[in-house]
This record gives structure tokens, C-alpha cells and sequence, in this order.
């Protein structure tokens, strides 16, 4: 059976039985407020800094995309043809080609092999048979290294005869597929160091594949559909 305490208190002390508990639950509900209000004030002033570090990487990214922004366009075309997404063994058959009649060489025989990865890269190879003299075809095999896109003479057999020089040539070319993921937003943008900038200038001077954009024809109505 509870003992009540009005039969155990004198009535003196009753009377503060209840302000003194009072005084203690609203102590306690005043802890505990001033202890979330502390962790809110907390995170405040946490979240307050995280957004002014954002802010300030993100006129750090906008300073440095404006300082470069002439010249993003051009980068990016270059490194695209220099070494592109896709298998680009047309391309480079097509530059092969042209250097040759630049050379006044005979190329013939090509035959182009199946991709096959390596690593980050993958790589094909392109074998071909050229004539000439030996001096073109030893300016053509200096040359293929200022091609677009990025390749390797891999093997160069040279016969000569009374007719003139024949090399029988393997040129291996690259290509690698491009960053699917974008940088996070609040990630700091990177200048480019010496090095970069300089394999970006050796890349702008290679020798582009040279591609023909063709034209729509106009609507009309034509005689002979199968024209």
C-alpha cells in the first residue's frame, strides 16, 4: 500500500512539495532546451561555413572557366581528334592516304585490325604497303608522327630494288573513350600545369583529319525518284 506523503511531511513542508517540483521539472525542460539550442547554434554556424567555403570555390571555378573560356573550345576539338571516343581507323587511313599523295607515294594494300583494349586505351592496328624512293619513304614514316589522331609506327620492313623502295608498315593508332562522370559542382577547378600545357600544344600542332560537312538539298520534286 503507497504511503502518502501528506501522512509523512509535516504540513509546513507540504506546501512546497509542489513549487519545488515545479522548479525541478522546469529545470530540466530549460537544460534541455538550452542543450538543443547550443547544437542548433552549432550546426548554424557549421552549415554558415561550408556555405561560405562553396562560394568561394565556386568564384575560384568561375574565375578560372572565364580566364580559359576562348580557348576551351579549341582545346577540346584537338584532344577529340587526337585521340577520339571512337575507333578512328577510317580517319587515320584517310591521313595515311593524304600524306601519301603529299609524298608522291604509292600506298596500297591496307588492311585494318581488330581493336583491342589496353588499359585506359584501346588500340588498332592499320598495315599498308608503300613505293616510292627511299628518301619519301623515309620522310613518310618521319611524318606520321605529326598526325592526328595519336599513333606508332610499330614495324617498318623496307626492300629495295632497282624499280625503286618498297616498306611494307604497321601503324598502330589510339583512342579512348570519354569521362562519363562530371566533377562535382563545389569541387575546385585545377590550373593546368606546365606539362599539360604543353602536350595540349603538341597535340594543336598535329595534323588534323580534314572532314567535309555536306550540304541539304532543297526541297523539290523530283522526276525520277530513284535519282
Amino acid at each position: 500500500m503507497a504511503i502518502e506523503y501528506k501522512k509523512i511531511l509535516p504540513p509546513s513542508i507540504q506546501v512546497f512539495v509542489v513549487p519545488i517540483a515545479l522548479l525541478v521539472v522546469l529545470g530540466i525542460l530549460s537544460g534541455l532546451a538550452i542543450r538543443v539550442g547550443f547544437a542548433r547554434i552549432g550546426q548554424q554556424r557549421q552549415d554558415v561555413a561550408l556555405a561560405r567555403q562553396n562560394e568561394g570555390t565556386l568564384s575560384q571555378k568561375e574565375g578560372v572557366l572565364r580566364s580559359i573560356q576562348a580557348t576551351v573550345p579549341t582545346y577540346v576539338n584537338t584532344v577529340a581528334a587526337s585521340l577520339p571516343e571512337k575507333n578512328p581507323a577510317l580517319s587515320m587511313t584517310s591521313q595515311l592516304r593524304t600524306l601519301a599523295l603529299s609524298n608522291g607515294l604509292i600506298l596500297e594494300n591496307i588492311k585494318i585490325g581488330s581493336a583491342v583494349p589496353s588499359g585506359d586505351f584501346s588500340e588498332v592496328n592499320i598495315t599498308f604497303g608503300l613505293e616510292g624512293t627511299s628518301p619519301q619513304v623515309v620522310s613518310y614514316l618521319n611524318s606520321i608522327k605529326n598526325l592526328a589522331p595519336v599513333s606508332t609506327v610499330e614495324k617498318a620492313k623496307i626492300n629495295q630494288s632497282a624499280l625503286g623502295t618498297r616498306a611494307d608498315i604497321t601503324v598502330r593508332v589510339y583512342y579512348s573513350p570519354f569521362p562519363q562522370k562530371l566533377p562535382s559542382l563545389i569541387e575546385p577547378v585545377k590550373e593546368l600545369t606546365e606539362d599539360e600545357r604543353n602536350i595540349l600544344n603538341r597535340l594543336s600542332a598535329l595534323s588534323m583529319p580534314a572532314f567535309t560537312d555536306l550540304q541539304a538539298q532543297p526541297a523539290g520534286t523530283r522526276e525520277n525518284p530513284f535519282d
